[in-house]
């Protein structure tokens, strides 16, 4: 493959540009790209383009009025790509943004705890991290549950579907169960790290089922408080009386201010790519592993996805899927053999970890692979499943 994934910025001059590129490169260098595989596009030189290739582009609005490379525009929304406004205030948005890009739902970019949200915009938008966005909230009722229930409401207006035990499971469900099934499609946890928070069995099973899966952790640790060293992959925000908005964080009414909120959300955005890379890099190599081992030759091409070639020329396809496989899941490997692999491809594989996910949802698995497996060739493959599978696949 020769494809770029490019990121282009056209519009006004802005303030937070290189800021933008820069973790932009940071996010794609965890993810595992060489900068190589990186195009950053603007007017001056846009000649480079590839309407073949990925691309996201971002549009900086101007308060004046005066609206620039709308030919640009045009361009990319003929090439059916996807563009993101950028406005300083969303109360001004019609004012700061042309009128092929007003029916656009913008980003209102008002200091730099935003730019990580945009830049996972960004990557969303790219193909390199997954659509959907899920977050996990561990904490200890009696110390926290205030400040979880305002971090759910905050996290679900960002955008991202949020876990919450008192929020998420409907009646009639098996609790437990459905708290592990959620966790493995979770793409961080937030642990509110309060002075009694491992006294309870549940949360000190959370933390461990979230190690075991590799799922990345952010840890907000209580004035005082330090971090918990028994969690693997994480970071830490520590936080002090100011960041409480009555200063009181040991009462019932405690909450945190605004400003806390917007640095929270602005470092899960900064720890998701990280995390979702190490769980893809874990599946990856367990599974590379698995194939060398049988003496065939591998691929991993820069998306990530695995390809092994067939003694008679056929190629079979392995995409690692971090969480629950669903339908779009199966949409997306079908698309990329379309575009990538034209003609040659016998079997495409959505590989995953299938533990702590219930019962039901293996069934549904097997369903879709029953449905898609016929005419588009496409099925799922567990990784505990794959050392004694793939011999029989080649």
């Amino acid at each position: 493959m020769t494809n770029r994934y490019q990121l282009i910025t056209i519009g006004a001059p802005n303030s937070f540009r290189q800021e933008i590129l820069d973790t932009f490169y940071r996010h794609t260098g965890e993810l595992g790209l060489d900068p190589g595989r990186v195009a950053v596009i603007d007017a001056s030189n846009f000649g480079d383009y590839k309407a073949t290739s990925p691309a996201f582009a971002i549009y900086f609005g101007d308060a004046s009025g005066t609206f620039r490379d709308i030919d640009l525009i045009k361009q990319l929304q003929s090439d059916a790509k996807l563009i993101l406004p950028v406005v300083n205030d969303l109360a001004t948005y019609a004012a700061q943004m042309p009128a092929e890009l007003r029916p656009i739902n913008g980003f209102a970019l008002s200091s730099s705890l935003k730019v990580e949200p945009l830049v996972g915009v960004a990557l969303e938008g790219l193909g390199l991290l997954r659509l959907t966005r899920r977050l996990f909230i561990s904490y200890k009722r009696d110390e926290s549950r205030p400040v979880a229930v305002q971090l759910f409401e905050e996290f679900e207006a960002a955008g991202f579907s949020v876990f919450l035990d008192t929020h998420s499971i409907r009646p009639a469900q098996p609790f437990q169960s459905e708290l592990w099934h959620q966790l493995v499609d979770t793409d961080v946890v937030v642990l509110l790290n309060t002075p009694k928070f491992l006294d309870s069995e549940w949360t000190t099973a959370e933390l461990a089922r979230a190690n075991s899966m590799a799922v990345g952790i952010v840890q907000l640790n209580w004035p005082g408080f330090n971090t918990r060293r028994d969690a693997e992959i994480s970071m830490e925000l520590q936080l002090e009386k100011a960041d409480f908005g009555n200063i009181m964080f040991e009462t019932p009414d405690v909450y945190l201010s605004s400003n806390t909120i917007a640095r929270i959300i602005s470092g899960v955005e900064s720890w998701r790519a990280r995390s979702l890379a190490a769980r893809q890099f874990n599946l990856v190599k367990e599974f590379v592993e698995i194939v060398r081992k049988a003496r065939f030759p591998v691929t991993i091409e820069p998306a990530k996805y695995m390809v092994v070639t067939k003694s008679n020329g056929e190629l079979l396809i392995f995409i690692p899927t971090i969480g629950l496989p669903q339908a779009f899941s199966y949409y997306q490997a079908d698309q990329l053999v379309q575009d990538v692999k034209k003609g040659r491809v016998a079997d495409v594989y959505l590989l995953y970890d299938h533990l702590n996910i219930r019962n039901e949802w293996l069934a549904h698995l097997a369903w879709l692979d029953k449905s898609f497996d016929v005419k588009l060739r496409l099925k799922t493959l567990r990784k505990s499943d794959a050392e004694a599978v793939f011999p029989t696949l080649i």
